[in-house]
């Protein structure tokens, strides 16, 4: 007879999401959907007829027409969180103490005072956070950090990591409302910071910035600073809403440099990485994957098994510390609520 333990282990976790964003409902939802460890149970939202109507490929789902009803719901053990920059910490604080596990979408808060206002109450209920850093579980950047961190391109001197996309014209995008915490920074550029720190391993001791803001009051458009890790090791990362869509991440050490052409979000395709040692270039290339689908069934494990995430919550912290280092580096008032 199998234990009872054992079948609370193999019990899928019942998943509510809080929105209708386009991340939501066209990659994690359909992710929690395909995982072998979840079922989509609930999604809130304020439109119910529109929920009813992006959420039709999943009959078996309960809408709800608020976000508070899918907390109220007490078969669902963990949330989703893809809502706007700004209601993070509303919203997660608000599932914590309904009891319930949250993952949130990157960056967890606007500010590193309210990164730790949720910290402190996943601790106060004891429940798990985790920002939704979905490319470091695809396997070619595992497989990049595991070779760089066991020295096989020696000590890393620096890091580039850059990741754009034009939306100009777009008023109405969420990224660019203020109000709603967007830029570049907080968007894409958040990515470039949290592999620096992925791969150092620590916050920058010193950092310098430069951002394009439109008008003002406006948010970040583009944003370029240099991170300095100390003893001459040194992150270059840049991010963007006004040019051709591009993203990549080079790592630089003393005897080899790592190249990942597409390293945050290689949907549909094949991973690459290149490694350069001796003048001599390799390539390991990686099946096609869901990250999506990979980083929830790793939360829904460590609920499962009383594990914490990989992704720590004192990394997170860091990223947040960083970006607001990089925001007063530059200049720009944040955050414009």
């Amino acid at each position: 007879m199998q234990s009872t333990s054992s079948s609370v282990e193999q019990r899928p976790v019942r998943w509510g999401v809080l929105s209708t964003s386009n991340i939501g409902a066209k990659a994690v939802s359909p992710a929690i959907l395909a995982s072998s460890n979840g079922v989509l149970t609930a999604v809130g939202s304020r439109d119910l007829l529109h929920a009813r109507d992006v959420y039709s490929f999943t009959p078996q789902t309960r809408i709800y027409g608020s976000y508070q009803e899918v907390l109220d719901d007490p078969e669902i053990e963990a949330v989703y969180i893809p809502l706007p920059n700004s209601l993070h910490v509303e919203w997660a604080i608000n599932a914590l103490e309904a009891g319930k596990h949250v993952l949130c979408e990157k960056p967890l808060a606007v500010t590193v005072e309210e990164a730790r206002e949720m910290v402190d109450a996943a601790n106060a209920s004891n429940r798990l956070l985790m920002e939704a850093f979905m490319y470091r579980f695809h396997p070619q950047i595992e497989w990049a950090l595991e070779r760089i961190h066991t020295g096989e391109i020696g000590q890393v001197r620096q890091v580039r990591a850059s990741f754009a996309f034009d939306i100009r014209g777009r008023d109405e995008n969420i990224r660019i409302k203020p109000e709603l915490a967007g830029g570049s920074l907080m968007d894409v550029g958040c990515y470039a910071v949290n592999f620096c720190r992925a791969v150092y391993g620590q916050s920058p001791v010193s950092v310098a910035a430069r951002v394009h803001v439109e008008k003002v009051g406006g948010v970040d458009m583009t944003m370029n600073a240099i991170l300095d890790f100390g003893e001459g090791r040194y992150g270059l990362i840049d991010s963007s809403f006004e040019q051709p869509m591009r993203q990549s991440a080079e790592v630089i050490g003393d005897a080899g440099s790592i190249t990942i052409p597409v390293p945050f979000t290689p949907r549909n395709m094949e991973g690459i990485v290149f490694a350069m040692k001796n003048g001599k270039m390799s390539e390991r290339k990686f099946a096609i994957v869901d990250q999506y689908q990979l980083e929830v069934e790793h939360f829904a494990d460590c609920i499962r098994t009383g594990r914490e995430p990989l992704r720590g919550l004192s990394e997170t912290l860091e990223n947040m510390a960083t970006i607001e280092a990089i925001y007063e580096a530059a200049g720009h008032d944040w955050p414009i609520l």
